[in-house]
């Protein structure tokens, strides 16, 4: 058994293979606009340095953003027709849910980052409760000082962070905000094949049509994320950690 996922929500794209224990191989690269053109001989460059076949696929994963709406639209119709024709599992994981993910060790409320065009960013929050990681926010898209006037506490931010953006950050909050290694921050297909194998462990399969694109329609955020032991809002999602003892 395999799974493969594809990402390419961003001018960043990521592929991997997963066999349920381990990472068999991985790619990261700056795909810009062509994601079309380098997906496909990505897919199998990955397959044949693990030296596994298309048939072993029995699971894909693949990002559903938000992120650039031609990008998502590739890797989900890449892994439609994938998870079609090999009869494999599909499974839609949220982009900023992968950017967070790794973070969830440091126990830190962690804000990843997409850009959005324009001054706008992607974003939402994540957080330990009750030993458990978790979104504690819908995902929003706003300006950094829109983002920054709903943020008190310390804030982990990931993500495609430029150095104007991350000295933005630094001027509004100071030493409230707290930032990644850069290498840390990018976007990896290995984490959203562990994040997805753990979904399709939970939901062994999803309709193929009902994999689709998250597009944040709300422009604005209103509301403020700095309670960290507040009752958490009803769209709460858990990233699929065992609680810690």
């Amino acid at each position: 058994m395999a799974l493969l996922a594809l990402d390419t929500s961003t001018d960043w794209a990521s592929v991997a293979l997963y066999d349920g224990r381990a990472v068999l191989a991985e790619e990261t690269w700056r795909a810009q606009r062509r994601h079309g053109d380098e997906l496909f001989p990505a897919i199998e460059r990955l397959l044949s340095s693990a030296r596994v076949g298309l048939a072993a696929v029995d699971r894909v994963a693949v990002a559903t953003g938000p992120g650039s709406f031609t990008g998502l639209r590739v890797a989900i119709a890449a892994a439609q027709g994938i998870a079609r024709g090999a009869g494999a599992s599909l499974v839609g994981v949220s982009t900023l849910d992968v950017l967070a993910y790794p973070h969830a060790p440091s126990k830190q409320r962690t804000c990843p980052l997409l850009p959005a065009g324009r001054t706008d960013w992607y974003a939402a929050f994540y957080q330990e409760r009750n030993r458990r990681w978790l979104r504690r926010s819908p995902y929003v898209v706003a300006t950094l000082p829109e983002l920054c006037r709903q943020i008190g506490t310390h804030t982990l931010f990931v993500g495609e962070l430029d150095e104007e953006a991350e000295a933005t950050l630094r001027d509004l909050l100071g030493p409230k905000a707290l930032f990644a290694p850069p290498a840390s921050r990018m976007r990896r297909a290995g984490f959203l094949a562990e994040l997805g194998w753990r979904a399709l462990e939970a939901e062994p399969q999803t309709r193929l049509d009902e994999v689709e694109p998250i597009y944040v329609k709300q422009p604005r955020i209103g509301r403020s994320f700095d309670q960290p032991f507040a009752p958490p809002p009803a769209d709460d999602v858990a990233l699929g950690l065992p609680r810690r003892s």
